[in-house]
């Protein structure tokens, strides 16, 4: 259960509780608006990848709530969310981070992973300025892998390896 911090306004909600009431519905914009600030920014995955805008859509950083809000919608039309689940928090005037671990199964090919994930939000008295969340892209990109491999070479040695 999160606490409220000390130097918040009586009745603001802690940066914790404002994300965790955002992710609690993430796909209703009138829902997500009212935790959010008017500048507000989403960055997903990374900052800006074009290759892999191209596969996730959302990827990338992002002006906007309801560039948060179509993000969940569109993650729900290309998997299926098997399992969410939190493992760890941490808080502080500024922000929060949640921790955890999700299952999600690709709606077209039906492949399923597994990945960590982590969210770093920003705010205060009571709404976000800003949410970043990660993943394990690599993974997560693999389950609309419809045919072939990677040939990476990463190793100095001169060594590559087929995934």
């Amino acid at each position: 259960m999160s606490k409220l911090s000390t130097t918040e306004p009586a009745g603001a909600a802690s940066p914790l509780a404002v994300l965790k009431a955002i992710l609690a519905n993430p796909t209703d914009l009138a829902h997500v608006k009212q935790y959010t600030t008017d500048d507000f920014t989403y960055v997903s995955l990374n900052y800006e990848n074009l290759p892999l805008k191209k596969i996730m859509p959302w990827a990338g950083t992002t002006a906007g709530t309801q560039a948060l809000v179509k993000t969940f919608i569109d993650v729900g039309r290309y998997w299926r969310m098997d399992d969410f689940t939190i493992e760890d928090s941490f808080e502080n005037v500024d922000g929060a981070a949640l921790f955890g671990r999700f299952t999600y199964t690709s709606t077209v090919l039906g492949k399923t992973v597994t990945s960590p994930f982590a969210v770093l939000a920003r705010g205060k008295n009571g709404k976000l300025s800003y949410i970043q969340f990660m993943e394990d892209t690599f993974g997560t990109v693999r389950s609309f892998l419809d045919s072939g491999s990677y040939r990476i070479k990463s190793n100095p040695d001169g060594s590559t390896v087929d995934v």
